[in-house]
């Protein structure tokens, strides 16, 4: 079904914990998007079956353990175990935005099929909903349950799913 036709060594310096993809409405270009324990964040191209480097985008203090990209494929999120959640654009590799998620409270994110949210899972068992233009918490989601690993929007955005390190799935 599928078969390796690309292959990068040394894409980062130490593992890369999260990988995210998606196609530009602007100029239709392929971005992928690397968070690595090496603190990095880094922009690749893909095209013509080649992954391109673009930039290295670098803020996080702590190993990067999660990143995105918005519907519109053009702003890339990521959460990092320095507790923050940093906003790029793809088109000028720049951070947008920097977002205190607070102590130990940011490990996956998410963007909202909108793009006016991240959604980011905690250790403390909550779905926690940032801004995007604000850079403020906007929501809390309490699941009542451990450490979320993983979240997830429905493609209307009228919910979000979750999956926590004790086996639970909720629906918010």
């Amino acid at each position: 079904m599928y078969q390796q036709i690309h292959k990068r060594e040394s894409g980062h310096e130490d593992s890369i914990w999260s990988v995210a993809w998606a196609r530009s409405e602007k100029d239709n270009s392929e971005n992928i998007v690397t968070g690595g324990v090496d603190d990095l964040v880094k922009s690749w191209n893909w095209r013509d079956e080649f992954l391109d480097y673009k930039a290295t985008l670098k803020g996080h203090q702590l190993g990067v353990v999660s990143v995105t990209i918005n519907a519109a494929g053009t702003v890339a999120a990521s959460s990092s175990l320095d507790s923050t959640i940093k906003l790029w654009d793809l088109d000028s590799s720049k951070q947008i935005k920097s977002i205190d998620a607070g102590p130990v409270d940011c490990w996956t994110v998410a963007f909202s099929p909108d793009g006016q949210y991240i959604g980011s899972g905690s250790h403390s068992g909550k779905i926690n909903l940032f801004g995007i233009e604000s850079g403020k918490l906007e929501q809390s989601l309490d699941t009542r349950g451990k450490f979320i690993m993983s979240i997830a929007y429905s493609p209307d955005g009228h919910f979000i799913a979750c999956g926590g390190i004790d086996g639970i799935v909720c629906i918010f």
